[in-house]
């Protein structure tokens, strides 16, 4: 953490990475990493690119070729001109580019969600809210299996009962038929 890729050294075969420590600077939530000049080599043998995002384009989206986002105000997606796309948001990379840490994605999350629920208490179709029982019966009439709020309390209570042993705030389920096993 704290470190940036500055050079590959090798003649015909990796031999070192050289790597410049990085100071975090800005506001909290908004920092983004600055290079000191410091360097440190690492001899490797080996070297694998695990960085890197850009987003593609969704058909009828607003989409920023040059930069792999969709354009954005605060979450709320807009033309390229900049008007807004009503009730269209977006939210993590594709809003921003990749930058940050999961701390980076929570603010940005929580900016759309505020406008997302903002824009929600301006808004009157003068239809009837269904809420929640609505969808859970367009899904049931289509046998598509979802967990309601009482069962994700259940998995919740028991990912977190199995993490408390390990030292962790919880253990996740990583596959879907073991976390629907502990529903009762």
């Amino acid at each position: 953490f704290l470190l940036g890729p500055k050079e590959i050294i090798g003649n015909t075969n990796i031999e070192k990475l050289v790597l410049e420590r990085n100071v975090l600077s800005g506001e909290p939530f908004k920092q983004s990493a600055k290079g000191t000049n410091e360097t440190i080599e690492i001899d490797v043998g080996i070297l694998f690119r695990s960085i890197g995002y850009r987003g593609v384009p969704i058909t009828g989206v607003p989409f920023h070729k040059n930069w792999g986002t969709i354009p954005n105000e605060k979450g709320r997606v807009t033309e390229n001109d900049g008007a807004v796309v009503n009730q269209l948001y977006t939210a993590g990379w594709i809003k921003r580019g990749p930058s940050g840490i999961i701390g980076t994605n929570r603010a940005c999350s929580s900016e759309t969600i505020q406008c997302l629920l903002s824009d929600l208490e301006k808004l009157d179709t003068g239809t009837k809210k269904h809420g929640a029982s609505e969808i859970y019966s367009k899904l049931d009439n289509k046998n598509i299996r979802h967990v309601n709020f009482d069962e994700w309390s259940q998995i919740d209570t028991k990912e977190i009962e199995i993490g408390e042993p390990k030292g962790k705030p919880r253990e996740k389920y990583t596959y879907i038929e073991e976390m629907l096993s502990v529903i009762k």
